[in-house]
């Protein structure tokens, strides 16, 4: 066999010092050829920098005009340990005469006082020049003197009459590696210099990542293509002001900043300046009218110091800018990662970040132009060969988009898989066996056949590729394929046919060959959810900017906008959605995006299509998703730049159904996620063996101790520390990989043990809990999806990125519906075969029939084609595109495509190209055509005639304690972990003999397994004393009485039970009393006993104990019927009583005031003026409306921390998006079978005002007096 490569499908590495430029290995090529080739510059002064010798010096000089007068000069430093005094006495002696001080030329006799304190300049006047030739050789000598003094370097001064001494510019001059301008000294760069994972290269204040918490750039700018002086910084004053422009003038004057260019071509030191501030320079505002003097003058503060001095004032505002924050790039080296004289260094005109930032189809083409000169050539003309063939075969393979700088764990898993593959090919090994796992993954359709091809001449160089792939077009273009079936998972694991593509198409046993060959395909629906909008006319870019930056309403121009429909030109219709509108994202111009309009139908199955890198995740992912969690969900994180998102509250939910794996350890499977495995927990729990042994569903879980394999802590698997290798899983051989002790496992249902549950597949198990509906409904969910053949115990960890967001679906479908959801996937169809794929289009347009909207990043044309609306971006990757090139069904795609064609052909192309389009219309015109089923959910929810809830499995036996409770408690005494208990069984026997002898008590209640009950006669009085049963040596008995029958401290001592620590015969311990005495809320005392022994009660201490607590019982009891208003102040004092500080948690402080709860009353009355408010309740006041029995509002008045709203209303009538700015932090709440909860708090009257409160009560009141009505 060949040597094999495996180049897996697998998600990224989460190490964010990863990027492609380290993958592919291009970055060290790029290191070594900035060290050889590169150009130092001063990061400070941006200027070259270099060695000079001291006739390189002399000639630079010499170089000055004929008259040029000259000071030259030898900087010197104090020695550690030497004075002043001395260094100048030293210098007089030498000869010299004068001396510059902090830029002050003095006589050496006559030198000012030194401040000893500070550091001065001191610069020794070497010599005094005219620039003439024939002065050449005293200069060349002078000059040759102040580099030996100055150890190397030499300091002009250009004498000028008309400014003062201090003024005069200073050339410096270096024999060092140092910069001429400031005098700073370099090391010579070495390849490790430029690496950002080496503490030698990287940068300091990041350490090689690039990135620091802070507020994100995007959020402080309004539109990174303005200038400064057109508004581009949006916390900035109006660009409109006058005296924002002379501010603005008066900075970029003094700091050299471009006040004309777009902040998004700023140089790096510019927007460090915009962003950090200018310390303390102060900065001059002339007057108007060219009057003399400066009118004014300022300081800038830098947008994050304001921001973050303004966090610091308040609480609250530092709330409002929370949102601001994020990941930003590194202040100190903008991003580069690197120290900054290595950052510095530039190749061809371009710094390793500015290369690292190019795209790489660009890059490539800087590479193909350099044409390097002999010199050069000999120096690097095998790096340059290695990172052009690198950078062609990532081209090749779709991936021009991406820079060397993206880190790796930003990329898709078939975009990773993909540059493994370039890093192989980069090697130029051949005789290989590569095995790839699908390799299409994330790629259009259009880029398919450059990735065959890329893949062709990695075969043709003596290799042979083993690709597991889906794609139709991919596998037409092997030349042999292996078919493997008939099922999946165990039944699976057969070649089913073989051969060429052409003769498995004659396979009868082929699962693939009857889709290669059109016989079976996937239908296009007749019955699209929206109509066609028509062929867009023309395409135009929208208008940078708006009106008003902070508005958030745009100018629009240049297109014309009909019923919220996408802005894509001119539409010959305007369709309705299902959902009754659209959600628009506008102005969207994150990353690559030209600032778009898009809009989204509500109620449909969306399509977001586009070559790869054409703007999809930036436009759903980082835009949509992002803002959307943030306005609905609180979630953190800054959404791409845009400028409005409309129609948010037609949204209840936004769900982002990813790749990400379930979670990185064996212990996370697709029955934990799913939340299935709880289920199946309580149901092995309510078992009668379960129960008789006292397991609760703690005990079945294999992530806590107890019912798990201690060896092996549940895993199933010991790992092996190789230390210096890769550490290896074995199986447990205490467990044998079962996960669970030899107890757990006893408990069985129909036959079948906790593990083996966990090792059946998810369409074995579906047989098995047919008949309990809970479970049934997930798992049939897990295979709805195609997950039938997946085991509920598989580690989450080695399910592929396909499978991981399928079972994130299947858990998301088994959820009660609550409708206006809006689901985003991005690739569903990763790792689908044709059969599959038939199965997931069903689950998705299931859930688009509950009322949700589901949008999808797909490349899959089967999944494309039937899709309800289409969004297709392009019409290339990276900057070339970012725009919409068509929005519509399917069919107008490709329709906008075939408008392109033959424009193009008359040389009036007026649209953009649409790649999708053009792949998409063989496909639709395949067929075939034939209506969507929709899909029937009172089928779904039809019980079945053996159902049973779990917590019905086993009652139709009868357990020990159900048939004699007596003498379960008393004589057989099992504890909770199923071993027999302890202490005596006739403690508690004698206990209850003695409370029954009291008629004030109804009989005792043994039916519970682990706990005895005793209660009053009267039901509504409570319980007098439980015992609890489970503890294997002590009995805990509690006696509940009325408040002051017992002195805290005397109880202990007349029952006088000893500590833990001094009874050996127990293996407990402990120091504290186990008796003990405490006040319960309102007019009660709780008296906690644990007792091991009979001995310990059998005193007149105990029994008269005992009776006293019976007394005191009966005593409040009687009291409570008498005067229950002293017990339930709410019922005598009703309103009152609720805005009394009374009643609140003890200890916590009430953050409101009384007169909240006035208005909110009031507003709750002005919604419904002939209602009424019910206010006899401890802690909910209701408002019902006229003829209503039930309740519309009610308002929770005893939590410290503000008032509760919660208002009841129709199912599904009101969204998230509708409340979300109303009161603090408000929800929507569905449950299944009741109606929807809108739950609103306030803190304060400043909650009350926001939003309009008023008017969405009278709305919300409107809808539940309707539904009260129907």
């Amino acid at each position: 066999l060949s040597p094999a490569i495996a180049i897996e499908q697998k998600r990224p590495s989460h190490s964010p010092r990863s990027t492609v430029g380290t993958v592919t290995e291009i970055y060290d090529y790029l290191r070594i050829l900035f060290a050889r080739l590169g150009q130092a510059y001063c990061p400070d002064c941006d200027v070259p920098i270099g060695t000079q010798s001291a006739d390189e010096v002399i000639g630079k000089v010499m170089a000055h005009p004929s008259g040029t007068k000259l000071h030259l000069m030898a900087p010197i430093d104090v020695r550690p340990g030497q004075s002043h005094e001395n260094l100048f006495e030293e210098l007089r002696a030498s000869g010299y005469a004068r001396l510059r001080l902090d830029g002050q030329t003095y006589p050496i006799d006559a030198l000012p006082a030194i401040d000893r304190r500070r550091r001065h300049a001191i610069e020794v006047v070497v010599d005094r020049v005219v620039i003439r030739d024939d002065a050449r050789g005293r200069i060349a000598d002078s000059i040759e003197n102040a580099l030996a003094l100055g150890q190397g370097i030499l300091r002009v001064a250009h004498p000028r009459a008309d400014v003062p001494e201090t003024e005069w510019p200073v050339d410096a001059h270096s024999q060092h590696f140092a910069c001429d301008a400031c005098g700073r000294s370099f090391e010579p760069l070495a390849p490790h210099h430029f690496s950002f994972n080496s503490s030698l290269g990287w940068c300091p204040a990041c350490e090689g990542l690039g990135t620091q918490i802070g507020a994100h750039p995007a959020a402080l700018l309004h539109d990174a293509k303005k200038s400064l002086a057109q508004g581009a910084v949006d916390l900035w004053p109006r660009a409109e002001s006058p005296l924002f422009q002379r501010m603005l003038a008066a900075l970029c004057r003094a700091t050299s900043i471009p006040a004309d260019v777009p902040y998004d071509q700023l140089g790096a030191k510019h927007r460090r300046l915009i962003l950090h501030g200018t310390d303390e320079t102060w900065f001059d505002v002339p007057a108007e009218n060219h009057a003399t003097g400066a009118a004014f003058r300022f300081q800038y503060k830098g947008l994050y110091p304001a921001l973050d001095e303004a966090s610091r004032m308040s609480p609250r505002l530092r709330g409002r800018l929370e949102h601001l924050v994020d990941e930003v790039e590194c202040s100190e080296c903008g991003g580069s990662r690197l120290r900054d004289d290595a950052a510095a260094v530039r190749m061809r005109g371009r710094t390793i970040d500015e290369v690292c930032r190019r795209p790489l189809d660009l890059l490539l083409d800087d590479f193909r132009q350099w044409k390097p000169d002999a010199v050069e050539k000999q120096i690097a003309g095998d790096l340059i060969r290695e990172i052009r063939n690198r950078l062609e075969f990532l081209v090749e393979v779709g991936l021009e988009y991406l820079t060397l700088g993206r880190p790796t764990p930003t990329l898709s898993g078939g975009e990773m898989q993909r540059i493994r593959l370039a890093s192989q090919v980069g090697s130029g090994l051949c005789g290989v066996l590569y095995v790839l796992d699908e390799p299409t993954i994330g790629l259009h359709p259009r880029d398919n056949r450059r990735l065959l091809g890329a893949l062709a001449k990695l075969r043709d160089l003596g290799n042979t590729l083993l690709l597991v792939e889906h794609d139709r077009e991919v596998i037409a273009g092997a030349d042999y394929l292996l078919d493997f079936g008939p099922g999946a998972g165990r039944g699976g694991g057969q070649v089913v046919a073989q051969g060429t593509p052409a003769q498995v198409l004659k396979k009868r046993t082929s699962i693939t060959g009857p889709y290669l060959s059109g016989k079976k395909a996937i239908p296009v629906p007749t019955n699209r959810r929206m109509a066609s909008a028509g062929v867009p006319l023309k395409t135009e870019p929208r208008p940078s900017g708006s009106d008003n930056p902070r508005s958030g309403r745009t100018k629009k121009a240049g297109s014309v906008r009909m019923a919220a429909v996408p802005r894509v030109g001119r539409m010959s219709a305007a369709p309705i959605p299902p959902g009754g509108g659209w959600i628009e994202i506008r102005g969207a111009r994150h990353n690559n995006l030209k600032n778009v309009d898009v809009a989204i139908p509500l109620g449909t199955f969306t399509a977001v299509t586009g070559t790869s890198g054409s703007g999809k995740s930036s436009l759903v992912d980082d835009i949509l998703h992002t803002e959307l969690a943030r306005l609905l969900h609180r979630a953190k994180g800054l959404a791409g730049a845009h400028d409005a998102l409309v129609g948010v509250e037609r949204i209840n939910k936004v769900i982002q159904v990813d790749q990400q794996p379930l979670g990185q350890t064996p212990t996370s499977n697709p029955a934990t996620y799913t939340g299935v495995f709880d289920l199946i927990r309580e149901l092995f729990a309510q078992l009668p063996e379960a129960k008789l042994r006292g397991y609760s569903p703690r005990r079945f879980s294999f992530n806590v101790p107890g019912g798990r394999c201690d060896a092996c802590e549940g895993n199933g698997r010991r790992k092996i520390e190789m230390h210096f290798l890769a550490d290896v899983w074995v199986e447990c051989e205490t467990c044998k990989g079962r996960r669970y002790n030899p107890e757990t496992l006893a408990i069985r249902y129909h036959g079948q043990s906790i593990a083996d549950v966990l090792d059946m597949s998810c369409a074995e198990a579906l047989v098995l809990f047919r008949n309990i509906p809970k479970i049934r409904r997930t798992l049939k969910t897990l295979c709805d999806v195609g997950l039938d053949y997946l085991t509920l115990g598989q580690a989450a960890p080695t399910l592929s990125g396909g499978e991981s967001q399928r079972v994130k679906l299947a858990a998301e479908l088994s959820r009660p519906d609550t409708g206006q959801t809006l689901y985003l996937l991005d690739e569903p169809t990763t790792g689908l075969h044709f059969e599959d794929l038939a199965k997931l289009l069903d689950v998705l347009n299931r859930l688009v029939d509950l009322g949700n909207t589901v949008v999808v990043i797909e490349h899959n044309l089967d999944v494309i084609k039937t899709a309800d609306w289409v969004i297709d971006l392009g019409p290339e990757a990276g900057d070339a595109g970012g725009f919409v090139v068509a929005a519509g069904t399917p069919e107008d795609v490709a329709a906008a495509a075939e408008h392109y064609q033959r424009a193009a052909k008359k040389g009036r192309a007026d649209l953009h190209r649409s790649h999708t389009g053009e792949a998409l219309k063989p496909v639709l015109e395949a067929g075939p055509h034939q209506p969507r089923a929709v899909h029937d959910f009172t089928k779904d929810e039809e019980p079945q005639a053996d159902d049973l809830d779990p917590v019905d499995v086993g009652r139709e036996v009868k357990m020990p304690w159900e048939a004699d409770g007596r003498r379960w408690h008393t004589v057989d005494r099992v504890s909770r972990g199923g071993g027999p208990c302890r202490w005596d069984g006739r403690i508690l026997a004698e206990v209850v003999d003695r409370i029954e002898q009291s008629d004030q008590f109804s009989p005792t209640d043994w039916s519970q397994r682990g706990v005895v009950e005793i209660r009053a006669a009267k039901k509504s009085t409570g319980w007098f004393f439980h015992a609890i049963t489970g503890e294997e040596w002590l009995l805990k008995m509690k006696f509940r009485t009325g408040r002051g029958t017992f002195d805290r401290q005397a109880v202990v001592e007349q029952l006088d039970l000893k500590p833990l620590n001094e009874m050996p015969e127990l293996p407990l311990y402990g120091r504290e009393p186990r008796a003990k005495c405490r006040n319960l809320r309102g007019p009660w005392q709780e008296i906690e006993l644990r007792v091991h022994s009979h001995d310990e009660i059998d005193r007149p201490e105990f029994w008269s104990f005992v009776d006293a607590a019976v007394e005191g019982f009966g005593r409040f009891s009687m009291k409570v019927s008498n005067k229950p208003s002293e017990l339930m102040p709410w019922k005598a004092l009703g309103r009152k009583w609720h805005f009394l500080r009374k009643g609140f948690a003890a200890g916590r402080e009430i953050a409101w005031q009384p007169e909240l709860l006035e208005k909110l009353c009031a507003m709750l009355e002005k919604a419904t003026p002939d209602g009424q408010f019910d206010w006899e309740h401890k802690q909910l006041v209701h408002r019902l409306p006229a003829g209503s029995d039930r309740p519309w509002a009610s308002v929770q008045t005893k939590k410290p921390d503000g008032l509760y709203l919660w208002l009841y209303g129709p199912r599904g009538r009101f969204a998230l998006g509708q409340v979300r700015e109303l009161g603090h932090r408000p929800q929507v709440i569905a449950k299944e079978g009741r109606p929807d909860m809108v739950h609103i708090r306030f803190r304060g009257p400043a909650d009350l005002r926001r939003g309009d409160l008023a008017a969405f009560l009278v709305e919300h009141v409107a809808a539940f007096s309707a539904e009260e009505s129907s």
